[in-house]
């Protein structure tokens, strides 16, 4: 059953939980359209500024507000804001075309961070594609997530995770899309094909994780006993796994509550 569903409508800053959401073929609708860059056009996460987490971010009827929790500044961003230039922008590996989002965005940004960024935002015109062994029929496109659409994890995978950890782990370090009940430990690494609702889900590849699961999403704070404790058990050729990732089959309302049929299996990688 779907626990859990979240989106991060700006890359690398808060979570926004969600009741239900529309998956569409990039990922769940809103979900890390918008991006970060510095003055290169490289992008920005909390790997190398954990002081990202200080922006909050929180559903509105015509987008979200971004919340500065350390200057208590509010700015509302609607999910279609006014569009200026294209940008040049750098995401690992792909190079793409980015507009950049007006309305004193950058600038505000800008003076939190002390440092020339710009928020922009990804758009069809100039859509980042996926690796050929990813896509489906439907999706060949992704957002400006790490990798693919969706990244999806397993309660049993938290709780063998916490049974190596002294405090409570905080869930959102690992930046989950979707969370599902599940009393076996990393059952997701062998789910190949699922269904929840009437939406269908490609399971492409497992998660290899970074330092960024170290860092506090809360308070912003770093430590290596995360990404220490994973690694205790879950490395294999010397990248450290937690969570699958998922491309769309079929698009459609994803709701909490609802159940999750696994259509297909796979040997997992371990």
């Amino acid at each position: 059953m779907v626990t859990h569903l979240y989106i991060y409508p700006i890359k690398s800053l808060g979570a926004v939980s969600l009741r239900e959401s529309i998956l569409e073929n990039e990922g769940l609708r809103g979900d890390r359209r918008f991006m970060l860059v510095d003055s290169k056009g490289m992008f920005i996460t909390q790997r190398t500024r954990p002081a990202l987490t200080r922006f909050v971010l929180s559903e509105t009827a015509g987008g979200f507000t971004v919340k500065d929790a350390v200057t208590g500044l509010v700015k509302e961003l609607s999910w279609e804001p006014a569009l200026g230039s294209w940008i040049p922008v750098e995401i690992w590996e792909d190079q793409l075309l980015a507009r950049e989002v007006l309305e004193g965005w950058s600038e505000w940004f800008s003076a939190a961070l002390s440092e020339e960024v710009k928020l922009v935002r990804i758009t069809p015109e100039q859509p980042r594609l996926m690796k050929v062994k990813y896509q489906t029929e439907l999706a060949t496109t992704t957002s400006f997530a790490d990798s693919l659409p969706l990244l999806l994890v397993s309660s049993g995978s938290y709780a063998a995770l916490q049974e190596r950890l002294e405090e409570p782990i905080d869930q959102l370090r690992f930046r989950p899309n979707i969370i599902v009940s599940s009393l076996e430990s990393f059952a997701e690494d062998t789910w190949a094909e699922l269904k929840i609702g009437e939406v269908s889900l490609s399971g492409a590849k497992p998660c290899a994780r970074c330092p960024l699961v170290n860092v506090d999403p809360l308070t912003g704070e770093s430590d290596k006993k995360t990404l220490k404790a994973l690694a205790s058990f879950r490395t294999l050729n010397h990248k450290v796994y937690f969570g699958q990732q998922f491309v769309p089959m079929s698009v459609g309302k994803i709701q909490v509550g609802m159940e999750v049929q696994i259509i297909q299996s796979k040997d997992a990688i371990y």
